[in-house]
């Protein structure tokens, strides 16, 4: 048995507290799977530090990166399949954080993301996207991390107004995209930022 949920959103709509969440609560549930794996954004995205530089991956490396984590999902199931066990405990349960909708985003048309969300649906991978509403997306997009993260974020807008657009903008395409993936897709408003909440609903509701 193995079964997931992929995270996904833009930046500060709340992925990396709700995978927290969920790994925590996940945990206290009676009878759950006691192998969890957890593959955060830092090792699924495009953009990555290498040896202290920030690099961005081409499309067929990083389609290739991911793959890798598939194959390892795909061979401890395998493994434990061939142990002949049936108790849910001992299964396995992973999270995956920006891993497919943000990548059908990036690569768009692209066939091998296809082929990697066949491979994820076959091992029962639910996909969660994270939004904000509009009234939201300037105190936790432009103001939640403090100057240096609004100067990044200002960086290439002239107003605030434009930034908060350009984000809307980004997740509708999200949208899009949770639309025409192969793996079904929950939409969750994190405006309220109750990470618990949000991660016994994904846990209750999806697997």
């Amino acid at each position: 048995m193995i079964r997931g949920v992929i995270i996904e959103g833009l930046s500060t709509a709340g992925k990396t507290s709700v995978f927290s969440a969920i790994k925590r609560l996940h945990s206290q549930i009676h009878n759950s799977e006691k192998t969890i794996i957890a593959i955060s954004e830092r090792y699924s995205q495009v953009l990555h530090s290498y040896k202290g530089v920030l690099r961005t991956m081409d499309k067929d490396e990083h389609i290739q990166l991911l793959n890798r984590h598939v194959d390892y999902l795909e061979q401890q199931f395998e493994w434990f399949e061939s142990l002949g066990h049936t108790k849910p405990s001992n299964g396995i349960f992973y999270l995956l954080e920006r891993f497919s909708i943000n990548h059908r985003a990036a690569f768009i048309n692209s066939a091998k993301i296809e082929m990697l969300e066949k491979r994820l649906s076959r091992l029962n991978a639910p996909c969660v996207l994270l939004t904000l509403s509009q009234e939201a997306v300037e105190p936790r997009f432009i103001e939640s991390r403090g100057e240096a993260w609004k100067s990044y974020v200002m960086e290439n807008h002239p107003t605030v107004t434009e930034a908060c657009q350009k984000f809307l903008d980004d997740q509708e395409k999200l949208r899009m995209c949770a639309k025409q993936s192969l793996i079904p897709t929950l939409e969750i408003n994190t405006e309220e930022a109750d990470w618990d909440s949000y991660a016994k609903h994904i846990l209750l509701e999806l697997t």
